[in-house]
C-alpha cells in the first residue's frame, strides 16, 4: 500500500515538472506565408507559443529591425515587413520565454526611388548625381537609349556622366534595376544666364541687345511678351531683338526649351508718357474711388493727389482707379501720374475735403423757431444738420466757413451735428424752454438758509422769493434740473417766481420764510405757579413751544392774543430764563424770571 502511494505522489510531482517546463518553452516560429516579399507587404507567421505580447524582429543577430504586428494569437502571428536593406535576413519571435530559431527571408528589391537630380540640366559630359532609394542592383542607366557612364553607384546615390553623343533638347532620364524602373525629364543644354541688356530705357521698335551665356535656342519675352523670331538673332553669348510696339516695361527673360529659364537683373524701361484726359469725379474725401481716363495707363508706377502719393491700380491702358489718400487741408488739388516715360497732370481741378471740426454755434442759448449760426473748420459740402436728433434745413451758407439754421419747434438741449461725406462734427446747444418747478427743498427757512429747487430749464434762471426785491443769490449749483440759492433777508411766505429768457413760472406751493422770535418785554418780572405772563416782541405768532427754568421745564400753555404772547406758568416752573420756541430756533429772555410762592 505504501508503494502505491508512493508512486503516485512521484507521478504528480513527474507531472507538475512536466507542466512547468512546457510554460518556461521559448516561442517557436514553423512557417512563413512568403519566403520573400517587398517593404511594407503583409506577412503571417505560424508557431507555437507566441504569447500575449510578442516581438518580431528582422535582420542578423547585429543589427535587427522590430515589425509591427497587424495581429496575433498563441499559433499566428501578422506582422508588416519593416523598411529595411533589400537582400536575405532572418526572422525572429521573442516572448519572456525566450527567442525562437530563425526563419531565412529576403526582402525584395522594389522599384527604384528618384529624389533628386542635380542638376536637371547640362550639356555632355556633365556628371549628374542621383540621389533616392533602392538605387543598387543597376541594370542600366541610360538617356532615351543612350547608355550614361556610370562613375559611382550605391543603393541612395548614382553618379553618372551625359554621353557626348546626346543631342540638345529634352530627353528622358531612365533607371534601371532588378526592382524595376523610372523615368524623369532631362534637358542636354546649359542654364542660360543673362549678364546684361542694353539699353536699360527703350521705344517700342528699338533693338534689345542680351549678353549672357547659354543662350542658344533662347526665346526671348519683354514683361511676359515674346518677341518675334523673324526679327531676333541668337548666338549662345548674344542675342538682338526688335522690341515689339505692345511691349511693356518689367524684366527680359529668356527660355531654352520652355524650361530653362534667365532673368534679366535689370528692368527695360519702355518709354510711352501717359497722358490724363479728365477725372470722372470733381470732388472727394480720403479713401474715395476716383477713376481717371486717358493714354499710356499700363506703366503708370505713381499717381499723386498734389505732392501726396496715392495707392492705385491700372484697370486698363486708358483707365486708372486711384484711391483718394489723407491730405492734410481741405482745397483744390492737382492729380498728377507717371511712368517711365513721364509725367501727366490733369486739366480738371479735384476738390478734396476733410470731415468738418471746431464747431461752434451761436448763440449757445436759443429759444425754438430762433435762427442758429454754425461755424467751424471744413464745412464743406455739408449734407446734413440736425438739432438735437432732429434734421433741419441749412437755410443759407458760406461753403466751408459757416452755416445758418434754425432751432425746430419740438428741439430740445442737445448736440447740433453737421456732417458731410468725410465725417461729423457736433457742439452742444441748450435750448431754452419756460421753467418748471418740481419741488422745493424745504419749504421753510431763514433768511440766509439754502434751499434746493428742482425742476428743469433752471439754468441761469433769475429765482424771486415773494417779498424779495432782488432775485436770490446763489447758493452753489446752477443746473438745468436743479438750483442752489440763499433766501433773501426780505423774503415773506408765498410762492417762487422763476424767469428765463424764454418766460416765467411761478410755484404751486407756498414758500415760508421762518425768523427768530424777537423779545421785546415780559410782565409781570415774578408770579406764583398758574399766573399768566405776557410777552411783547416780533414774529410770536410763529411760537411753537414756551419753557422755564432756561429752557428745562416742560413745555407751558400759551395763547396768541394780537401781538401778545401770554404764558401759563407751569407747575415744575423755578426761577430762571424764560425761552421761545419757533421753526427758525430758539431764544431766551436776557433776565430770569422770578417764581414766588
Amino acid at each position: 500500500m505504501k508503494a502505491t502511494i508512493s508512486f503516485f505522489f512521484l507521478f504528480v510531482v513527474l507531472l507538475g515538472v512536466t507542466s512547468c517546463r512546457v510554460q518556461r518553452n521559448p516561442p517557436e516560429l514553423t512557417g512563413l506565408s512568403a519566403s520573400e516579399a517587398f517593404v511594407g507587404d503583409p506577412l503571417l507567421l505560424t508557431g507555437y507559443q507566441f504569447g500575449s505580447s510578442p516581438t518580431v524582429t528582422f535582420g542578423l543577430a547585429t543589427s535587427v529591425t522590430t515589425a509591427a504586428i497587424t495581429s496575433q494569437d498563441e499559433n499566428t502571428i501578422r506582422v508588416t515587413v519593416p523598411g529595411i536593406k533589400p537582400g536575405p535576413t532572418q526572422i525572429r519571435v521573442q516572448t519572456d520565454e525566450g527567442v525562437s530559431d530563425p526563419l531565412p527571408f529576403t526582402v525584395k528589391q522594389p522599384t527604384p526611388i528618384v529624389a533628386a537630380i542635380s542638376p536637371t540640366n547640362g550639356l555632355q559630359g556633365t556628371l549628374v548625381v542621383i540621389t533616392g532609394s533602392f538605387l543598387n542592383q543597376i541594370r542600366r542607366v541610360r538617356f532615351n537609349d543612350v547608355n550614361a557612364e556610370i562613375k559611382d553607384s550605391t543603393d541612395q546615390k548614382l553618379t553618372i556622366v551625359v554621353p557626348a553623343v546626346l543631342p540638345r533638347g529634352p530627353v528622358p532620364l531612365v533607371v534601371e534595376t532588378v526592382g524595376g524602373a523610372i523615368s524623369s525629364r532631362f534637358i542636354v543644354a546649359g542654364t542660360p544666364q543673362i549678364t546684361s541688356i542694353s539699353p536699360l530705357q527703350a521705344k517700342p521698335g528699338a533693338e534689345l541687345v542680351i549678353k549672357g551665356v547659354n543662350l542658344t535656342d533662347g526665346l526671348i519675352s519683354i514683361n511676359g511678351l515674346v518677341t518675334d523670331k523673324a526679327t531676333t538673332t541668337v548666338k549662345d553669348t548674344e542675342i538682338r531683338t526688335i522690341i515689339p510696339a505692345t511691349a511693356t516695361s518689367g524684366l527680359v527673360r529668356v527660355s531654352v526649351f520652355e524650361a530653362l529659364l534667365a532673368s534679366s537683373t535689370d528692368t527695360l524701361k519702355i518709354v510711352q508718357s501717359p497722358i490724363i484726359a479728365n477725372l470722372l469725379a470733381q470732388d472727394g474725401i480720403t479713401g474715395d474711388k476716383l477713376t481717371i481716363t486717358g493714354r499710356n495707363f499700363k506703366d503708370i508706377t505713381a499717381v499723386s493727389f498734389g505732392s501726396t502719393p496715392a495707392t492705385f491700380r491700372v484697370i486698363s491702358d486708358t483707365q486708372l482707379e486711384a484711391t483718394v489718400p489723407a491730405l492734410p487741408v481741405s482745397g483744390p488739388v492737382t492729380v498728377s501720374a507717371s511712368s517711365v516715360g513721364g509725367n501727366t497732370t490733369a486739366t480738371d481741378p479735384f476738390f478734396f475735403y476733410l470731415p468738418p471740426s471746431n464747431l461752434v454755434v451761436t448763440p449757445a442759448q436759443q429759444l425754438r423757431g430762433r435762427t442758429l449760426t454754425i461755424s467751424g473748420k471744413n464745412l464743406y459740402r455739408i449734407t446734413t444738420v440736425t438739432v438735437s436728433g432732429i434734421q433741419v434745413p441749412v437755410t443759407s451758407r458760406n461753403e466751408g466757413v459757416d452755416l445758418l439754421i434754425g432751432v425746430p419747434l419740438n428741439a430740445i438741449s442737445g448736440q447740433v451735428v453737421v456732417s458731410s461725406r468725410a465725417g461729423s462734427a457736433s457742439a452742444p446747444l441748450y435750448v431754452l424752454q419756460p421753467p418748471v418747478i418740481t419741488a422745493v427743498l424745504p419749504a421753510k427757512a431763514r433768511p440766509g438758509d439754502q434751499v434746493v429747487i428742482q425742476g428743469n430749464f433752471l439754468l441761469n434762471a433769475q429765482i424771486f422769493f415773494t417779498g424779495a426785491a432782488a432775485a436770490a443769490a446763489d447758493g452753489g449749483k446752477n443746473e438745468d434740473t436743479e438750483r442752489w440759492v440763499l433766501v433773501p433777508t426780505d423774503t415773506q411766505a408765498g410762492p417762487i417766481r422763476i424767469v428765463n429768457g424764454a418766460g416765467e413760472t411761478t410755484s404751486t406751493t407756498s414758500f415760508t420764510a421762518i425768523r427768530l422770535v424777537t423779545i421785546t418785554d415780559f410782565t409781570p418780572k415774578s408770579a406764583k405757579v398758574g399766573i399768566e405772563v405776557f410777552f411783547t416782541g416780533q414774529n410770536l405768532a410763529t411760537v411753537t413751544s414756551v419753557k422755564f427754568n432756561g429752557g428745562t421745564s416742560a413745555p407751558a400753555t400759551f395763547r396768541v392774543s394780537g401781538g401778545t404772547l401770554a404764558v401759563t406758568i407751569p407747575a415744575d416752573a423755578v426761577t430762571g430764563q424764560l425761552c421761545l420756541t419757533n421753526d427758525a430756533g430758539t431764544v431766551c429772555t436776557s433776565s430770569n424770571f422770578t417764581i414766588t410762592k
